[in-house]
């Protein structure tokens, strides 16, 4: 099968990128997670072992799932392992469990970047958000940066992973000043509750509440816009070395999705999807460590990547905010157009 080169790097390729899912379990109780409904359970070594061997090309790996990262007691084992082979680490946590001994090991394996994730800067907010304490998660960020600077380090950065909800637009640039507060530079994504059925089916009412309509999306890039310490989070967000806007650059399709060009999500399970957003491997997945053919597994990936290029989502991709219809695509590039020809006209000489 050819090769599909319309933007970004040809679908063909090797996986350069993975995310992997330590574990499932987590000391929070977020009411958006779909963590929280998965069997609780941990990545076996042996799985992140055939993963090294299985894609000599992996350049990234996020060490981040569905649950808290660091409960997993060979965290540091598996960080390790992928460092020995110059693999570049990244990771989300809850920011709970940032002991001065995690710290140390964070450091000491030369971890990338490291992303807290926040909904709300407010103690009481938080507590109702994500169940744990927010001081706690402000003590473990000051003492990651302060063990940094102690060592002298540039690395990790270290920045915010924002889920928006409805009640928690206006909280935005707080979120911005604690930022500055704490001396971080990692940036923020800001990434609004998810309206794809995989993430959905977990919604109680509440949380479903709290899912943006357009003018509510709109209403919070204007925020950020308007707020320069917000709007400069953002953009430092955009361009950090974590894994999701380093992939993101790297494989930029037409159709928007970066993942089935170079990205590859394992489960705690060793099951293989196209992107960290598909939960049922069951159904969606493209294979399991260990059994099927490295081959096997680009070419479902290719196949994706073919289909979304044709604007023929399949069914566990519809919803997702990564793909742009063909529809989309034509706006942007008459919008593209436009701007060329207002520059262009601006620059005529008389």
């Amino acid at each position: 099968m050819a090769d599909i080169v319309q933007g970004g790097e040809p679908s063909g390729g090797q996986v350069v990128f993975a995310q992997i899912e330590p574990t499932t379990r987590c000391n929070f109780t977020c009411g958006f997670c779909s963590g929280r409904q998965m069997d609780q359970s941990d990545l076996a070594l042996d799985d992140f072992d055939r993963l090294l061997a299985g894609f000599p090309d992996l350049e990234h790996i996020e060490l981040q799932g569905e649950g808290e990262p660091l409960l997993h007691k060979h965290f540091f084992v598996m960080a390790r392992r992928a460092r020995a082979r110059g693999i570049r680490l990244s990771m989300i946590t809850n920011g709970s469990l940032l002991s001065a001994e995690r710290v140390a090991g964070i450091l000491d394996v030369g971890m990338a970047a490291v992303n807290v994730s926040i909904e709300s800067p407010e103690p009481a907010a938080f507590q109702a958000i994500r169940g744990g304490r927010f001081d706690k998660v402000k003590q473990g960020i000051a003492r990651l940066l302060a063990e940094r600077r102690a060592r002298g380090l540039q690395a990790p950065v270290v920045g915010f992973a924002i889920t928006v909800l409805r009640e928690t637009i206006d909280t935005l640039p707080r979120i911005a000043e604690l930022y500055a507060e704490l001396g971080m530079d990692g940036g923020a994504t800001l990434q609004p509750l998810s309206r794809m059925a995989s993430y959905k089916g977990v919604y109680d009412a509440a949380t479903a509440a709290q899912l943006l309509e357009p003018a509510d999306e709109q209403r919070m890039w204007r925020l950020v816009q308007a707020t320069p310490a917000l709007k400069a989070m953002a953009a430092a967000g955009s361009q950090s070395s974590h894994f999701y806007p380093a992939l993101s650059r790297r494989f930029a399709p037409e159709h928007g999705c970066p993942w089935v060009r170079g990205g590859l999500y394992v489960d705690r399970h060793g099951a293989m999807t196209t992107c960290c957003m598909i939960k049922d491997s069951a159904v969606y997945g493209i294979g399991k460590l260990g059994i099927t053919p490295v081959e096997a597994v680009l070419a479902q990936r290719r196949e994706i990547d073919a289909a979304l290029t044709a604007g023929e989502p399949p069914a566990q991709c519809v919803g997702c905010g990564y793909y742009r219809s063909p529809e989309r695509r034509a706006q942007t590039r008459r919008r593209m157009l436009q701007q060329l020809n207002s520059q262009q006209a601006a620059v005529k000489p008389e």
